[in-house]
């Protein structure tokens, strides 16, 4: 794969095994993440691994900072000359009930997972747009279309992200520049466990769970192919719709499972 791929919060999870589908195919990686000791670490591993595979470009990456973004794309020009994929993967969760999740807690989930989203899309639209083409790749999740009991925030910042990606995917057409959105459901990553911290209590896994290799093989076949929309776990789209087309019965059986 003769691209240049940036991915935001690579040091684990969804990043990191996007990082390793991409390696042996021969991507030019730009990794960024605030643990720059773990992306070393990951880009070691892959030039170990696949020796032929250009280096990859490894910047602490805080997306919640402006500048940090900017100087990620600007570092991946410099080293590349170019980004043919840009993927905003960087986000976290947070379980607390709507009344109850401080003002503190909304404001910073805000600023990582939607305006850190924004900001990876806007500079790389600006790169993108002068040369006519790339794939502009947003990790949401299935709670984009339905939130659930005590995901409000985090689910918020997700349905927010497919806005982005719904009117962007229509405003870059003309250019040759593809946007989409990944909508994982529960995923084996520290996911959990850094929203059980953030969220001062145990966080787990909800209905159908699926590995990140397994999300991260799915996102490289639409690089490929790209498509408006990802839903990795089989039959999450069809559930989504179902909740969507009966609210009230949904409401019903999610409060019948928090109860229990």
């Amino acid at each position: 794969m003769d691209k240049v791929v940036l991915i935001t919060g690579a040091s684990s999870g969804i990043g990191a095994a996007l990082a390793r589908e991409l390696g042996p195919q021969g991507a030019k990686l730009v990794l960024g993440a605030r643990r720059v000791e773990r992306l070393n670490e990951l880009a070691a591993e892959i030039q170990q691994s696949f020796p032929s595979t250009p280096a990859p470009l490894v910047q602490r990456c805080d997306v919640g900072i402006a500048a940090d973004v900017e100087a990620l794309f600007a570092a991946a020009e410099t080293r590349f000359g170019r980004v043919d994929v840009a993927v905003a993967n960087a986000g976290y969760g947070l379980n607390a009930k709507v009344h109850e999740t401080s003002e503190e807690q909304m404001r910073d989930i805000w600023q990582t997972n939607l305006m850190g989203t924004w900001y990876v899309m806007m500079h790389a639209a600006r790169v993108m747009i002068p040369r006519r083409s790339g794939h502009i790749m947003v990790v949401s999740s299935v709670v984009a279309r339905r939130s659930l009991p005590e995901t409000g925030a985090y689910a918020m910042t997700k349905a927010a992200q497919l806005s982005l990606v719904q009117s962007q995917r229509v405003e870059l057409a003309a250019h040759g520049i593809y946007v989409s959105s990944v909508h994982p459901a529960s995923t084996e990553t520290d996911f959990f466990k850094e929203a059980s911290r953030r969220s001062g209590h145990p966080v787990g896994m909800i209905g159908q769970s699926q590995t990140a290799q397994a999300v991260a093989r799915k996102m490289v076949r639409r690089m490929q192919r790209p498509r408006p929309e990802l839903w990795p776990a089989a039959g999450s789209w069809l559930g989504l719709w179902m909740a969507s087309a009966l609210p009230s019965l949904t409401d019903r059986a999610l409060a019948r499972k928090s109860k229990g």
